[in-house]
């Protein structure tokens, strides 16, 4: 025992002195960093007055410096040697360097919580034999007091965070002691790169901010033996570009008085943020992979999409004309695929089954693997095991390209990474197949997915025949309020002061992204399971005995960590927690194309809705309609059109017992009704009395993708009308 207890302390203090080590050495890096930045005074960094204009203002930005240092650099590196060994070889280099610095000023206590705390990278460290990158990130943080008394803190002084359901997303925070309204705060975020065999990462810079930015400066000094390319987005200015004497392509930009801010609300920074994409590659590494477009040396200013389409379409041209080869047997998830792929030949050559209703059911089949991670890929090895399997049973599919919101538009293409490939019915042009991506993950077969409504996409063809005639680029159809829809109804009873709650909910399109995390893993399975076992088919997942104790071991997690997250469901839809949760179900995953809901009930009591006055009952019934967005002070001078993404309908109907004893005041039930319409958007409320209960229908409606400026007041009006009628109370008089 007393050897394993020293033992046990050996390994601890070894862990320790590692960490010693580290912390060590980064405080080494951080202090010359944070001298070397610091000694420098970019420009606007010497900026003392904000104009009048922006006194009201939480934080100005008084100054903004980028730096983007890239240098190609030839040295010894990690190879493979003799029988696999490592061996010392030369190697193709890159040494990138990121500065982010900014001078910002506190101007309310809004500001003071929110720049009270930075978060920036860990470090990390990677070599795959051939491959190697080491990144290095630190923070410099200094306050500057109104009477010019700079105060230095300690960037060493973070704390190691891990997040996440798995802990998976590392960062390191670092507090600001000491910040008071008035203050400038001097920040910068330095990261050092040094890499081999491998590109270094995208760099995105972002020309708008939460608060006016006075100026704003990037300078790029990129080694000429490297390939850049990059493209200005949504109306952003282009860089200066110049040589210096040893031949480094030199990038500057500068720009004052940036007064539009990016908006809290109905806004995509993605595509209205003014920004410029960056990609820089080392062309002449060996292992990471390069585009054609980037192989030959230079810098390239938005360069043309057909040439980065090219880049994606050599890599995928194989598949895409004879298919990858997979058959359902290949990934072996299934029990039996032999058998069950002749009864699915079968099906087709027979007819009995429809080329939609194949391809419906092939999607949902590779679904079920796909979300329960039984086949090990990602959404481009869905694509084409997608193409590959409905190809086997006879379906006629076209392969299209296209991009999520939170990407470039398609016709905008930089990145060659930055786009999905989708299925489309040959001959219907309205029936898509997309990959199960972003939020929801879950989506019925033909449902369009709602971050790719809308935009821009190309249908494949063969390289002859892209030579002979140039693609044609189309817009993917936007669904309407039928399509993404959310219908609410609440059975409620009084109980004293409690209220009792029945709540189903039924989701559809693009309102399943605000209730998709609630899906368990044993729900996914146990949905498409059901769904799939049809035609005669009944398809098994193959799983060895160990996977199964281990799937059941993640039921059991999942059915509590559910349970958890119907209650923050519960809190998120009232604004506060239930005074008791009594019940939670998925019902419905939503994946038959033919009703696409994602459905779940909810049973729980809510206090503090009831209030008595006199003999009388005032109950708040409109805190049973979800909670409803307020805008802010700030949120109303608004410059930008708003991003809606897709138009929507969200039905609530709420039913009321009548307590016993009592009956509805007919002025406060006629006062629940209101209409409030706008080209955009509308709220409307009708309200009823029989058969012992009061039943309250409300709609709310988001009509266009995108709603103009100049229509902001007509839609602000519906907004404040929905919040308005959260405050809505309905009385009851004793008989």
């Amino acid at each position: 025992m007393k050897n394993i207890i020293i033992a046990i302390l050996t390994l601890l203090l070894c862990a320790l002195a590692v960490r010693a080590d580290k912390m060590s050495d980064y405080r080494a890096f951080a202090d010359t960093v944070r001298a070397d930045v610091f000694a420098e005074v970019p420009p606007g960094f010497d900026v003392k007055d904000i104009p009048a204009k922006y006194s009201g203002e939480s934080a100005v930005v008084k100054a903004v410096y980028e730096n983007i240092n890239a240098k190609k650099k030839t040295g010894m590196g990690v190879g493979v040697g003799i029988v696999g060994l490592p061996s010392i070889t030369r190697r193709a280099r890159v040494e990138f360097g990121h500065l982010m610095r900014m001078l910002i000023h506190v101007n309310d206590k809004a500001a003071l919580e929110k720049y009270s705390e930075f978060a920036f990278d860990t470090d990390d460290k990677r070599t795959f034999y051939k491959s190697y990158e080491k990144n290095r990130h630190t923070i410099g943080v200094r306050l500057i007091k109104p009477d010019g008394r700079i105060v230095d803190i300690d960037t060493s002084d973070f704390v190691e965070v891990e997040e996440g359901k798995k802990g998976d997303e590392k960062s390191r925070k670092l507090a600001v002691p000491g910040l008071e309204v008035g203050d400038d705060i001097d920040v910068f975020f330095f990261t050092e790169t040094k890499l081999q065999n491998i590109h270094p990462d995208p760099v995105d810079f972002v020309l708008k901010a939460e608060a006016p930015i006075l100026n704003y400066n990037i300078h790029c000094e990129i080694d000429d033996n490297l390939t850049t390319q990059y493209r200005t987005l949504n109306g952003a200015p282009d860089f200066t570009v110049g040589r210096d004497a040893d031949n480094n392509y030199i990038l500057d930009l500068e720009l004052k008085d940036i007064a539009a801010k990016e908006p809290r609300l109905w806004y995509n920074s993605l595509q209205q943020s003014p920004r410029i994409m960056m990609r820089i590659f080392n062309r002449r590494n060996s292992e990471s992979f390069t585009p054609k477009s980037a192989k030959k040396d230079g810098l390239q200013q938005n360069p043309d999409v057909n040439t980065m389409l090219e880049d994606r379409w050599d890599i995928d041209d194989a598949w895409l004309d004879k298919g990858a080869g997979y058959g359902l047997y290949y990934y072996g998830a299934f029990k039996d695929e032999r058998k069950l792929t002749k009864a699915l030949n079968k099906l087709a050559k027979d007819g009995t089954i429809s080329q939609r209703q194949m391809a419906d059911y092939i999607y949902n089949l590779l679904a079920y693997a796909y979300i329960g991670n039984r086949y090990s890929f990602d959404i481009l090895d869905f694509a084409k095991a997608y193409k590959d399997f409905t190809k086997m049973f006879g379906v006629k599919m076209e392969a299209g390209l296209s991009s999520c919101d939170w990407h470039e538009p398609l016709d905008q293409l930089l990145n060659h990474k930055h786009n999905i490939y989708f299925m489309r019915l040959d001959g219907d042009t309205a029936r898509y197949y997309f990959p199960p991506t972003g939020n929801p993950l879950i989506i019925a077969p033909g449902e369009i997915s709602p971050h790719m409504q809308g935009r821009e996409a190309v249908m494949w063809a063969k390289k002859k025949e892209r030579k002979q005639s140039p693609l044609q680029f189309f817009t993917i159809p936007v669904t309407g309020t039928d399509a993404n829809r959310n219908v609410t109804t609440l059975d409620v009873t009084v109980d004293n002061t409690m209220l009792g709650i029945r709540r189903s909910e039924a989701y559809r399109g693009s309102t399943k992204r605000s209730s998709s995390s609630l899906i368990s893993l044993e729900d996914a399975d146990k949905g498409y399971s059901s769904w799939l076992n049809r035609y005669g088919l009944n398809p098994v997942i193959k799983e060895k005995k160990k996977e199964t104790a281990d799937r059941e071991e993640r039921y059991a997690d999942g059915r509590k960590e559910q349970v958890e997250a119907f209650k923050t469901e519960i809190e998120s839809y009232h604004g506060s927690a239930p005074a008791e949760f009594i019940d939670g179900r998925i019902t419905d995953i939503g994946i038959d194309p033919d009703q696409p809901d994602l459905c779940y009930d909810t049973e729980y009591r809510m206090d503090g809705y009831v209030k008595r006055a006199g003999a009388n009952l005032l109950i708040s019934v409109g805190k049973l309609l979800s909670e409803q967005i307020e805008l802010l002070p700030t949120d109303r001078d608004r410059k930008d059109d708003l991003y809606i993404g897709n138009p929507r309908e969200y039905l609530t109907v709420i039913n009321l017992v009548v307590p016993d004893g009592y009956e509805v005041n007919a002025k406060s039930l006629e006062a629940l009704k209101t209409s409030v319409k706008g080209k955009d958007a509308s709220f409307d409320v009708e309200a009823e009395e029989g058969s012992g209960k009061i039943t309250v229908t409300v709609v709310k409606q988001y009509l266009s993708p995108t709603v103009a400026i100049a229509d902001w007041p007509e839609f602000a009006k519906v907004v404040d009308a929905a919040n308005a009628w959260n405050s809505s109370v309905l009385a009851f008089e004793r008989l």
